[in-house]
């Protein structure tokens, strides 16, 4: 059967004539010693060698044989050692990601044949580590079916091949799987030299029930975690459910509430009582701040279940900007920040105007929340490209080490204590800009103000 590409389709079984190895191994130390010695014992018998391998190891081999009293240099001079570089090789027969099976054939097949011939005949003794680079990749399909394609070249040349990965390399339960497979694809599996290097049988007996207890315990600890994460994500989707419901009870009460106070609104104009008018501003400012809370809340449960969606037109940001700012003149004057824009004309886009307003009330309100009393800059900026914003302000600042998570979910810089909030507005913002294919970031040191950053692509 033929996979892509013309390739050996994965048999997972070791070759017919059992000429495939595989050292796993910890210390690149180890492994030196490991091959030197594999291809000594070819030498020996007058059969060459070819070794296909990172440009450190080939180097680190070749240190072993020349300790071991072998000639690397008239060796390869004469063919009876052969060096090829693992990543070089893998470049000559790989396509779309895979090891394309006529490829290999004439590439490994060709050097095989060569080393073949020039020693009259004899097997030749291959050593290969391209499997492993593959793993380290991250792409262990192709390691397996190169694996599957040496077994196959085995089927029209003679030759005892030598394979090796790094025990580092196989960590998840995901690696589990593959390591196993690639056990199944060779015909002798040596272990590491944690075992392999224990000096008699009794010990690697003790080594054995050893690794078995440790092999239960990793089982039971994944069957563990397995529970732990699944009553963690009803968790989460019982928070959520929460906050959904809590964002939809708390609109109907806040709609009748707001249209009450405007009804209010129009009896004390009539009347002028400037203490009422007073006390009447302030109840609107706090139902609209919990409006803003319900409104996040709902926010937070839609993105979270990513249903987050933009309703892209055409949309002025400088003007957008300008209405913002206008709105909260009254924020600032109470704050006593002065409040300065300066903003390009006329920059459009292609954007959710509602969802960008959004964005842009909210880091303008915390400017005028965390620079009480300092200056507040608002700026928006044309380039050929994308659009900018920049809010500024000179209060309090943001420590180094908050200034990532304060993007994140629930996530503050400061004690709720001193300032209110849910911490979702940033969180929110990113997830908005994100979603336009932009970028948010702050700039910031404690006491010298903080300076958030947004920029835009004119096309969603």
């Amino acid at each position: 059967m033929r996979s892509a590409q013309g390739s050996p389709a994965p048999r997972l079984s070791p070759p017919a004539r059992g000429d495939h190895h595989v050292q796993f191994y910890e210390a690149p130390s180890f492994l030196f010693d490991v091959v030197a010695r594999f291809l000594a014992t070819g030498f020996q018998v007058g059969e060459p060698a070819v070794v296909i391998a990172t440009e450190a190891h080939l180097s680190g081999i070749k240190a072993q044989l020349n300790a071991m009293g072998f000639e690397v240099e008239p060796a390869l001079e004469d063919g009876r050692l052969v060096l090829l570089d693992a990543r070089d090789t893998l470049a000559r027969f790989m396509v779309g990601g895979l090891p394309d099976w006529s490829r290999f054939q004439q590439v490994i097949g060709a050097v095989l044949d060569r080393s073949h011939r020039a020693a009259g005949g004899r097997k030749v003794r291959a050593y290969g580590e391209m499997v492993d680079l593959l793993v380290k990749d991250q792409n262990p399909q192709a390691a397996l079916l190169l694996e599957e394609q040496w077994n196959e070249l085995g089927r029209s040349y003679s030759f005892s091949v030598l394979c090796a990965y790094a025990l580092g390399g196989f960590q998840t339960q995901e690696d589990a799987r593959t390591f196993h497979q690639v056990c199944a694809a060779h015909s002798h599996v040596s272990p590491t030299e944690s075992y392999s290097q224990v000096p008699d049988d009794e010990l690697r007996l003790r080594e054995i029930a050893a690794l078995q207890q440790r092999s239960r315990m990793l089982e039971a600890e994944i069957e563990h975690r397995k529970r732990v994460e699944t009553e963690l994500l009803t968790a989460v989707r019982l928070r959520d459910d929460f906050l959904s419901i809590a964002g939809h009870e708390l609109r109907t009460p806040l709609t009748t509430l707001q249209l009450q106070l405007h009804s209010l609104v129009h009896l004390v104009q009539q009347t002028g009582d400037p203490h009422m008018w007073e006390r009447l501003s302030r109840a609107r400012k706090q139902a609209q701040r919990l409006g803003t809370l319900a409104e996040q809340l709902l926010d937070a449960v839609r993105i979270g279940a990513g249903r987050l969606t933009l309703q892209v037109g055409a949309c002025d940001l400088s003007a957008l900007v300008q209405e913002v700012v206008e709105r909260s003149a009254e924020a600032a004057a109470q704050s006593r920040c002065q409040l300065r824009v300066l903003v390009d004309p006329s920059v459009r886009g292609q954007w959710d105007g509602a969802r960008l307003e959004q964005v842009v009330t909210n880091l303008v309100s915390n400017a005028l929340k965390y620079g009480a009393g300092g200056a507040v800059e608002v700026m928006v900026k044309a380039s050929r490209d994308r659009a900018t914003l920049v809010v500024r302000d000179t209060g309090i600042g943001i420590p180094l080490d908050a200034q990532a998570r304060i993007f994140d979910r629930f996530e503050r810089a400061v004690s709720t204590n001193h300032y209110g909030g849910l911490g979702l507005g940033l969180w929110i913002a990113r997830q908005v800009i994100e979603a336009h294919g932009g970028v948010i970031r702050v700039e910031s040191e404690p006491g010298l103000g903080a300076t958030f950053t947004v920029e835009l692509p004119y096309g969603a």
